[in-house]
């Protein structure tokens, strides 16, 4: 029984991070649209962007596992055919020795860790007394839209013009943050089937280890409460600061995937 929870639980943040990716791709900012392709081979699903084709985010293989090994090969080859660059997104409901042995003799090799996390939406009586939390709807967008712009390097007129509308879209709730009426940071709620991912979270240089996230944080799981989500699910780089960060704001740990990939 204990199992099948933690399986079903692996299974929803799947998910909710498929549908977040999607979404993702049709609102990133960049000068090309993307073209997420997705092909279904067996259990495994296959995220393909060939205007990104070295993107380890857009270009993954999910549910892939023991039982897809004689697809190997082809899924391998679906990548090649559009040069692109496969990462095997593993969780570890999938990933055994038989698996990683297969993937090793392809030249896959484990690069980097993703902690997967879920806190219980709850409402704070006082996210905090020096930040002030806005939504971001058509009336405050552009300070958003300029704000990730600037951390981007710069973004022309017309992409903004032209994704501004995801920003605004109620499965998509992004939040500013501010301290002394300066913005200080910003972050994101993603939702899908009643609930929720926080996404996004970037405070700016000059207001760090002032409490920025810690706000942020409360406030979306304060909103998620609010409007009845069932659940809050992030994603953090395992052994970071974030993930230290998190589990002190009251997120536990779900699991933790692997990102296989091999030299170019």
């Amino acid at each position: 029984m204990i199992q099948q929870k933690v399986h079903q639980k692996v299974n929803d943040i799947e998910e909710i991070e498929l549908e977040l990716t999607r979404f993702n791709a049709g609102r990133a900012l960049s000068s090309q649209d993307k073209r997420l392709e997705e092909i279904r081979i067996g259990s495994a699903r296959l995220l393909i962007e060939t205007t990104g084709p070295d993107s380890l985010y857009y270009n993954r293989v999910k549910g892939f596992g023991i039982a897809d090994l004689e697809h190997l090969d082809q899924i391998v080859s679906e990548y090649e055919q559009r040069n692109a660059r496969p990462c095997f997104d593993m969780a570890p409901t999938r990933l055994n020795e038989q698996v990683a042995v297969a993937l090793h003799r392809k030249g896959f090799l484990p690069t980097d860790q993703l902690a997967f996390l879920e806190a219980e939406p709850v409402e704070a009586a006082t996210v905090h007394p020096d930040m002030t939390i806005e939504p971001v709807g058509e009336g405050n967008v552009d300070v958003l839209l300029e704000a990730v712009s600037e951390l981007m390097g710069g973004v022309s007129a017309d992409i903004l013009a032209r994704k501004k509308r995801y920003f605004t879209l109620p499965v998509f709730r992004n939040y500013l943050a501010y301290s002394d009426g300066q913005l200080a940071g910003i972050g994101s709620m993603f939702i899908h089937t009643g609930k929720g991912y926080l996404a996004n979270d970037y405070t700016l240089p000059a207001f760090r280890g002032r409490g920025c996230q810690t706000a942020l944080i409360r406030h979306r799981l304060s909103e998620a409460k609010r409007i009845g989500l069932s659940t809050v699910y992030t994603d953090v780089v395992f052994g970071s600061s974030s993930h230290n960060h998190m589990l002190v704001q009251g997120f536990r740990h779900v699991y933790t995937n692997s990102f296989w990939v091999r030299d170019q």
